[in-house]
């Protein structure tokens, strides 16, 4: 389970909502219970680490980003999307200018941004904390010609500071964006995320029935 944040938060109502209290002695303790299923153990993780904890096997179900988990763990054999929208947690993964860049407005202005660049020998450089999301979104866009310098700090900063061009970060109102003068594309959103529900594909044989009224419950 997250371990802080709006998710966590809304990661515990969901729960409940659903019949399944979670039981914490505090909120500094990184382990709970589930009430009515004593053989089951919650950790509470940060949100971006749950992911590969559940496709390791560390953990067999999990609540996270739908975007993060995409990002680390889309095509895996390992894991699996449950539900895909937890009806929380909602933010959008944006592509985000310069204000200065007065011309461009839309994925289509920088389309022609890469083709130019390219023209002067040069790439586009766009920093994000999703590669892996953002390159696959770029590509479907046609957004070619780019280098994305992966960073887990403000991205904000990376074109003022000058190692990027533009960013792509997710968001929920654009606020911090705005005030370090960055512009989101007008058709510029990459990926709509949401909490979602994964499960590991290995839960050992005697965690099956108590994990099969988790997802029936989940699922409800």
């Amino acid at each position: 389970m997250p371990s802080s944040g709006s998710l966590a938060e809304g990661a515990i109502s969901f729960m409940s909502k659903k019949g399944i209290i979670i039981e914490k002695e505090s909120d500094r303790k990184l382990v709970g219970k589930i009430k009515d299923f004593p053989d089951i153990e919650i950790f509470f993780q940060r949100s971006g680490d749950i992911p590969l904890s559940v496709d390791r096997g560390m953990g067999h179900f999990g609540i996270t980003g739908l975007d993060r988990y995409l990002e680390n763990c889309e095509g895996s054999q390992n894991s699996y999307v449950v539900k895909d929208n937890l009806k929380f947690g909602d933010s959008k993964l944006v592509v985000a200018v310069p204000d200065g860049w007065i011309d461009v407005t839309s994925i289509s202005d920088l389309v022609e941004v890469c083709y130019e660049f390219k023209q002067n020998n040069n790439n586009l450089r766009l920093a994000t904390k999703y590669p892996n999301l953002a390159r696959r979104k770029l590509e479907e866009f046609g957004v070619t010609n780019v280098v994305l310098v992966t960073a887990s700090g403000g991205l904000e900063a990376a074109p003022m500071i000058g190692y990027a061009d533009i960013i792509a970060d997710i968001t929920v109102t654009g606020t911090t964006m705005k005030e370090n003068n960055l512009r989101p594309l007008l058709d510029g959103v990459l990926f709509d995320s949401q909490a979602a529900f994964i499960s590991s594909n290995f839960i050992p044989s005697k965690f099956k029935k108590s994990s099969y009224e988790i997802i029936k419950k989940i699922n409800l």
